[in-house]
């Protein structure tokens, strides 16, 4: 007889993420009602939800088409997981993200999965396992004198076959061939690919025609391509660039310049980053090149991808940082360079900047080539259901990177996270944090704590201090000299304004963020 394990070593057992990392990366957020695990959000029902649902769907549709049903919908949940597993823990061992899905079933409390034999190698497409699954909660609904006359966990069937599908890249059939529903101690479940069941086994003929039916299980070469970027994807860009995601990744495959906007520390480098790694299946490090840097050589790079450079084989990527700070002098060179590698297979170019508006100081025609597909990075002002996560994910990477133990946050440092304006983004968050954990005695972090480094950071300067303190030496030290009055530069602003649009007075109105009547009598005066 197998002694029964503590509960404390269950929460430790098999690969990563265990069921206790699982727990850790649970956050709750009061501000918007939320929860989330490890970035994505869920929601907690009691057990009595799915019974009613069951009987429900078994009401209305039949106990066939109700078994179909469910099946199903744990077979595309069983995918969405294994997706998931793989997107958040990027840097897993494939082995350990692969039988994460016996502890993401555990850890749903839907089941606990014990393992018999899990016998797998996917470099030669190999799989068999057999489950012990105790406590069912499908099963447990038919606890009662009358026992069910065939096996009932249709969902959790459903799940396990469709994790390991979403692993192997062919379908995978798992049969359960005892049930508690029938009056067994516990329910066990087999899994095998369905070319080793046999094209006339009934179960894979119903997996077949029922429940994936017309899905397609092999990825294309996009799809594959998506799953190589994702498997490089951190926790942290997981999170961080989700509200653009979608865009990244349709961009991603149009290999035409992109431009990426958003006040430093909303993640422009990352999404350059990831565009540039799903765009190729197997890239070389892009090339990164701050704007004021921006010379006739890297223009020859970008216009003759056939040539050698002197710096070394030409990238596929070039992104360049600061875009608005490229030379006047070389921004009709670029815009050419650009428009030229398009057409002979040129690297890709990806310009970052602080925001539309920081492109006050390009030409139309390098605006006019970089500026189609665009992404527009949030500020974490705008997405404040984010903060608490990012800070949870920020936390476990500082204690790692500082080797201390890693504390958690009590509920008044959870309020000051979700109610903060982080006008920094993840610089402020990383440097308050940063902070706290290294003044910290040991115990949960306080709310308190965060607010005094808060303070601290308040009074340090804004990222555009100096820039601004600079213009305004300027400008001061040319009115002292009276080389020029405030009447004088507010006219070199309207001017150059019309002179970047062409002499089109309404758009140099809206870049002005005037009406083109008060520009014109603003020129006229």
């Amino acid at each position: 007889m197998r002694p029964q394990a503590e509960p404390s070593k269950l929460l430790d057992r098999g690969g990563r993420p265990t069921v206790r990392e699982l727990l850790s990366s649970l956050v709750f957020n009061p501000v918007d009602g939320t929860i989330s695990l490890n970035g994505d959000r869920i929601v907690v029902q009691r057990a009595a939800v799915g019974s009613e649902l069951r009987r429900e769907l078994i009401r209305l549709l039949g106990a066939e088409e109700a078994k179909v049903f469910l099946i199903r919908l744990g077979f595309l949940t069983g995918q969405a997981d294994a997706r998931f597993v793989r997107t958040r823990w990027p840097h897993l061992d494939i082995g350990d993200a692969f039988t994460a899905g016996t502890r993401m079933h555990t850890f749903s409390g839907v089941v606990r999965v014990e393992t018999v034999y899990n016998d797998f190698d996917f470099r030669k497409g190999r799989f068999a396992a057999e489950f012990l699954w105790h406590d069912s909660v499908e099963a447990s609904h038919f606890r009662n004198p009358h026992h069910a006359a065939e096996p009932m966990c249709w969902t959790q069937i459903g799940y396990a076959s469709g994790y390991a599908t979403e692993f192997f890249n062919t379908l995978v059939i798992y049969k359960e061939i005892e049930c508690a529903a029938q009056g067994h101690r516990h329910c066990r479940v087999v899994g095998k690919p369905a070319s080793a069941w046999g094209a006339s086994d009934p179960e894979v003929i119903f997996f077949r025609e029922r429940v994936v039916g017309q899905q397609e299980i092999t990825p294309s070469v996009s799809v594959a391509r998506t799953h190589i970027a994702h498997s490089h994807l951190s926790e942290l860009d997981g999170v961080l660039l989700r509200p653009v995601k979608d865009l990244l990744d349709r961009f991603a495959m149009m290999g035409l310049p992109v431009l990426v906007t958003g006040a430093a520390g909303t993640g422009r480098s990352r999404a350059a980053c990831y565009l540039h790694r799903l765009g190729h299946s197997s890239p070389p490090e892009p090339r990164h090149v701050i704007g004021s840097d921006v010379d006739v050589a890297l223009c020859s790079e970008i216009a003759q991808p056939g040539k050698q450079s002197r710096r070394g084989p030409i990238p596929k990527t070039v992104i360049i940082d600061e875009a608005q700070a490229i030379p006047v002098e070389m921004q009709s060179r670029l815009s050419r360079a650009i428009e030229d590698g398009i057409l002979l297979g040129g690297p890709r170019v990806i310009a970052l900047a602080d925001s539309v508006d920081a492109f006050f100081g390009l030409s139309p025609a390098l605006w006019s080539v970089l500026s189609p597909l665009h992404v527009r990075m949030p500020s974490f002002v705008e997405r404040r259901q984010d903060c608490l996560n990012l800070a949870g994910i920020m936390v476990r990477l500082l204690a790692s990177r500082m080797g201390i133990d890693l504390p958690e946050f009590d509920e008044t440092a959870t309020s000051v996270i979700a109610q903060t304006q982080w006008r920094g983004n993840l610089r402020q968050l990383r440097g308050v944090l940063t902070s706290v954990l290294a003044l910290h005695q040991g115990g949960s972090i306080t709310g308190e704590q965060i607010e005094v480094q808060l303070a601290k950071w308040a009074s340090g300067p804004t990222p555009n201090d100096d820039a601004s303190q600079g213009l305004g030496r300027q400008m001061l030290e040319l009115m002292e000299r009276n080389k020029v009055s405030l009447s004088d530069m507010e006219r070199a602003v309207y001017q150059a304004a019309v002179d970047l649009a062409d002499g089109n007075l309404s758009a140099a109105a809206r870049l002005l963020g005037l009406s083109r009547p008060q520009l014109a009598y603003r020129l006229g005066s």
